[in-house]
This record gives structure tokens, C-alpha cells and sequence, in this order.
């Protein structure tokens, strides 16, 4: 399907950004995989081939027409992997860890229609790097499942001399980009947006913990991150304390940030940021792109509030949301025209996300892989909260604003949600208030 087609309210919003900020890598999706093996080069190559040309959004370029953005898909081109042997050099670990850093934050070129870059390092015989970074105009977290997903079966099929057999696509992103526009243009939104005028009437301008530097008047996207990790017997907490509200992890996990941003300062009113899937039609499941939506959950947490009682207005504000997520983040913003801070995101200044189990991730045929996010070392918001239940425990990662937050009160924060939260599953009617 190549030709001229409408965008879709996401990717309106990041060709905007990236015109306002055009040299940060924030926006950027950057994965590394550790490779413990030889792999098969050619069909790897072959592998980044099948997947663009299959995936149509991964070959799609952006342009002003008549005062609306569109996106034109290009042909189907074989596109190369760069390699770049370290073997020779005096610590080619640490070179790798170089590279692999600089290549995350080297922006793409959305303007010139990149939006997927690969590079392949070799630190030794057996020993690979592969970075592979997108642009979140065309990935989201379930688009990453897909890819690798993909990029697993069509490397396979190559190496072993086989045509991938892949199922045929009966959509492309362009026709959900197509349905979208017609969708918020009718009135089947109505109810979502009744809700979202109501529920945020009055919502703080800002509402995230205090913060170690006066906010900047212009936000610059300068962030770093603080991996933890949640043992096996807190998780065990989180599950009984679900268990008994009815109600899933996320709630417990999501009630136990609003409570960190009580305890270390924020007001009664604590306004959280969610990403959800938002793949509504069967045949959204199968694609590559930028589906993902925001919703943004409003916790009431007066003094006096119980654990127990923050974790069951988390699970209703969590339904809600949920219920209501088809109003597209843009359009919302749009529409409650909040006063505007370039210093602070509008709506909401702190995120949340859980994963209930990991992604397999990639595989390669004869090879131990292991992946990991790449460092941009940029912060969306002030503070964003990410877990992902890995076995019997979780691992996390805490993003923070450098505008904002010294590296040891990231450090802190993280900390006392890992205390915080093993503390109030213990004990669920311990009430939250701020540390005196």
C-alpha cells in the first residue's frame, strides 16, 4: 500500500515534538541484545528485510500536504546491517558499552524517514552487540513483542535455507491510522470524553514530590534512570494483598508510588500517568506501530487514608481509565486545554507502568540473547515508575528528570518504594500521610 494516507493522533503528536526538539533522542525506542554465539549475519540482514518490508509504518516517511500532516509509505527496500569489529581494539567490552550508549542517543532522522537504525558490534569470536533503535512514532511496547517476535521466525527460516512462512498481514498501519481519524471525527468518543472533562475538572497543575532544583522554564528532556528489584517475598505481599481487594498487582504496585509521592511531600492529590496497549480490532494485534495510549489515573490521598483504601481507589481509577481509554492522550489535551508549562508536562508530571510477565524476546538459532533497554539518559516526565514481573520477582527502573533530581535522591526514592511497599502489603491498614 504505497501512496499518500491521514496519521494517526500519535503520530501527529511525536512529528510535532520532533520538529519543537529535534535533536533529543527521547523519543527514541533503542534495545541492545547481548549475543553469546555466532550468528548468521546474512540472515539476520535478510531478517531487518522481511520485517520493513512487511511492516509497512517501518517505511514511512512524513509531510506537510495542504496543512495536514501525511504519511507516505515507500517500496520495499533491502536494508543493510551496519557492523563494526572491536576485536582489535584495546578494551573492546568498553568500546561496545561506548558505542552502544552514543547510538541510543543519536536521534533519528524522522524527517528523513528513519525510524528504525541497526548496528551490529563484535567485541570478540562468540561475543556480538546488537543495537536496534526505533522511533516511537512506529514502536510501542507491544509493537517491540511483535518485532521480536517476527525477527525470531524470519531469522530462523533464512538461516535454515526455508521461505518464512509468516501469516499474511490483513492490515496495515495506515489503515488504522485511517480508521482513527474517521473514529474521533464521529461521535463514538462522546461518552469517553464526558468522562475525561469531569473527572479531571480542577486537576492540580502540578502534582509530583518536591523536587531538589526549581523547575526549568523550558523542559530539556536530561534524565537518568535507577534500576532495583523486588524479591520474591514482597511480590508474594503484592499477590495476597491483591487477592484480598480484588483486585491485580498493578493496582497494589500503582497505590504504593501514590503513596511514596504522599509520604515524601506531594499534596493530597496525586495524578499519575498510565500507558495502555489500546489495540481495539483484532487486526491491531498482529502490527507494528504506535498504538499505545495514555490515561491518566487521579488518586485521592487525604491524611489518615489506609494502604488498604489507596489500593481500592487504585483499582476503580485504574477500571475507569481503562474503560474510557479510547479518547486519544492528544486529543484529551486537546480538548481540557490545561494552562500550559513548557517546564512540565500537561496533566500529569508522573507515570506508571507494570508488566505482568516479560516479553520472550528475541531468538536466535544457536545463540544466548539477552536484551536490555538502551540508555538516552532523557526524562519525559518527572518521575516515571516502570516494573516487570520477572519470575518469582520484579525488576524496576525509576526515570528521573536531571533538571529535577539529584542521583541520590533517585536513588532514595527508589529505595523507599521498595521498603514502603513490602511495609504497607505487610500491613495494609497502616495509614499514608506525609513524613513528618
Amino acid at each position: 500500500m504505497t501512496g499518500d494516507h491521514p496519521v494517526s493522533c500519535a503520530q501527529k503528536r511525536l512529528w510535532i515534538l520532533d520538529r519543537l526538539y529535534p535533536d533529543t533522542p527521547a523519543y527514541s525506542v533503542p534495545v541492545v541484545y547481548r549475543i553469546d554465539g555466532e550468528p548468521d549475519v546474512r540472515a539476520l540482514e535478510g531478517a531487518l528485510t522481511g520485517l520493513v518490508g512487511r511492516h509497512e509504518v517501518l517505511r514511512t516517511g512524513y509531510r506537510m500536504a495542504r496543512g495536514a500532516l501525511r504519511q507516505a509509505v515507500r517500496p520495499a527496500e533491502p536494508v543493510p546491517l551496519p557492523r563494526v569489529d572491536l576485536t582489535g581494539h584495546t578494551d573492546p567490552a568498553a568500546e561496545a558499552e561506548r558505542l552502544a550508549v552514543a547510538e541510543a542517543r543519536r536521534p533519528l532522522d524522522l524527517g528523513g524517514g528513519e525510524v528504525l537504525r541497526p548496528l551490529l558490534l563484535t567485541t570478540a569470536p562468540g561475543r556480538h552487540v546488537l543495537c536496534l533503535t526505533l522511533h516511537h512514532i512506529v514502536c510501542d511496547g507491544w509493537s517491540l513483542a511483535v518485532l521480536e517476535q517476527e525477527l525470531s521466525s524470519l531469522y530462523e527460516a533464512l538461516a535454515a535455507g526455508r521461505a518464512p512462512e509468516l501469516p499474511a498481514l490483513t492490515e496495515q498501519y495506515a489503515d488504522f491510522a485511517r480508521w482513527q481519524t474517521e473514529r474521533v471525527a464521529g461521535t463514538g468518543l462522546d461518552r469517553a470524553r464526558g468522562y475525561w472533562a469531569e473527572h479531571l475538572a480542577g486537576v492540580p497543575a502540578v502534582a509530583s514530590v518536591p523536587a531538589d532544583r526549581p523547575r526549568p522554564a523550558v523542559w530539556s528532556f536530561a534524565g537518568a534512570h535507577v534500576p532495583f528489584e523486588l524479591g520474591a517475598e514482597a511480590v508474594q505481599q503484592v499477590d495476597l494483598v491483591a487477592r484480598a481487594c480484588g483486585t491485580t498487582p498493578y493496582a497494589v504496585m500503582l497505590a504504593a508510588f501514590a503513596a511514596l509521592v504522599r509520604e515524601e511531600g506531594g499534596g493530597p492529590e496525586v495524578v499519575i500517568g498510565a500507558p495502555v496497549a489500546l489495540r481495539e480490532r483484532e487486526s491491531h494485534f498482529a502490527l507494528v506501530g504506535m498504538f499505545g495510549n495514555t490515561v491518566v489515573q487521579r488518586l485521592g490521598v487525604p491524611d489518615g487514608t489506609s494502604f488498604r483504601e489507596l489500593v481500592l481507589r487504585a483499582r476503580d481509577e485504574s477500571r475507569a481509565a481503562l474503560a474510557h481509554q479510547a479518547l486519544p492522550f492528544e486529543l484529551l489535551v486537546e480538548e481540557l486545554n490545561p494552562a500550559r508549562d513548557p517546564g512540565a508536562n500537561p496533566l500529569f508530571q508522573l507515570m506508571f507502568s507494570y508488566q505482568p510477565a516479560a516479553a520472550p524476546g528475541l531468538r536466535l538459532e544457536g545463540c544466548r540473547v539477552a536484551r536490555e533497554f538502551g540508555d538516552t539518559r532523557t526524562a519525559k516526565v518527572d518521575l516515571s515508575l516502570s516494573l516487570t514481573r520477572d519470575g518469582a520477582g520484579c525488576t524496576g527502573r525509576l526515570e528521573y528528570s536531571a533538571d529535577l533530581f539529584e542521583d541520590t535522591t533517585a536513588r532514595r526514592l527508589a529505595a523507599r518504594y521498595t521498603t514502603l511497599l513490602a511495609a504497607a502489603a505487610a500491613e495494609p491498614l497502616r495509614p499514608i500521610g506525609p513524613k513528618t
